[in-house]
């Protein structure tokens, strides 16, 4: 079994088959395609660390499935709409297996690894019970989900939630960070492709910028500011933790952000916890 190192140091292992792969391919298809990142052949390549005749033959195989258009050499690879369909079922797969495998006490990582081997070689009844288990039967079951865009657990559409903004001070009571008052309080959550969270200004915009951290960045520079909507802030719903619970439509959601003024940049010492509410 062949291995490679990945840039965070785990080991993430290669397909077995060329229908493993494929399938893996779609996968990361469909996920860039939430993201609105364009994927040359080249990229795939590099991101499997597969030689080009392999991956010549598999994407033929993925245009006679009918899963990508017709494409030129450097082009972008773009999934139909039954690509689109099947990659979010075999995504739905995996991150239902990789929560069930967080559930019983394994890591978040190494359940994300596990899973991709796993939605591999588990049959379709095994694979079937532990999605119902995670999403429908296991009242007790709650764990914690990150990089999620919520388009599994919500049709299209806008939901209407809260939002609270924290002080990072260790007190009790906790304390409103001064920005909250910015807001109205309540928060939007707009599924298309992907989803998207937006605050709601209380009064018209103001001049401080705001920055967010993606709940699973490593890095200590890893700030993002926030694009600005029709109410407010705009922020990508993958970059929150949720709570999730599998009978309760309710969600809370957290995600550390900072605001700044002028060429000021965020830090941890001007960050503060916005956390959220969906229902």
């Amino acid at each position: 079994m062949e291995e490679k190192i990945k840039e965070d140091n785990r080991i993430e292992l290669s397909p077995y088959s060329k229908a493993e792969l494929e399938a893996d391919i779609l996968e990361f298809l469909c996920q860039q395609n939430k993201k609105n990142i364009p994927v040359t052949e080249l990229q795939i390549s590099q991101h499997f660390g597969v030689i080009k005749k392999t991956l010549t033959a598999i994407l033929k195989q993925m245009l006679e499935k009918g899963y990508i258009y017709p494409y030129q050499k450097n082009e972008v690879i773009q999934l139909t709409p039954y690509g689109i369909r099947e990659g979010n079922e075999y995504l739905y797969r995996h991150h239902s297996i990789s929560q069930f495998l967080q559930f019983i006490g394994v890591g978040e990582d190494t359940a994300d690894q596990d899973a991709c081997r796993a939605e591999h070689i588990l049959t379709d009844e095994t694979v079937q019970a532990l999605c119902r288990f995670v999403n429908d039967d296991n009242q007790h079951y709650e764990r914690k989900t990150r990089n999620s865009d919520l388009t599994d657990r919500y049709a299209p559409g806008v939901y209407e939630g809260m939002m609270q903004i924290y002080s990072m001070e260790q007190c009790r009571p906790r304390k409103f960070q001064e920005e909250n008052a910015l807001y109205t309080g309540r928060i939007f959550l707009e599924i298309t492709r992907e989803g998207w969270l937006e605050l709601e200004y209380a009064k018209e915009k103001y001049q401080k910028k705001l920055w967010y951290k993606n709940s699973d960045s490593r890095e200590e520079l890893a700030w993002t500011e926030a694009v600005h909507g029709e109410k407010g802030e705009r922020i990508p719903a993958n970059a929150f933790e949720f709570v999730l619970k599998a009978n309760e439509v309710l969600r809370e959601g957290h995600l550390l952000i900072a605001f700044t003024e002028g060429n000021e940049k965020p830090n941890m010492w001007n960050s503060a916890q916005l956390e959220v509410v969906l229902w």
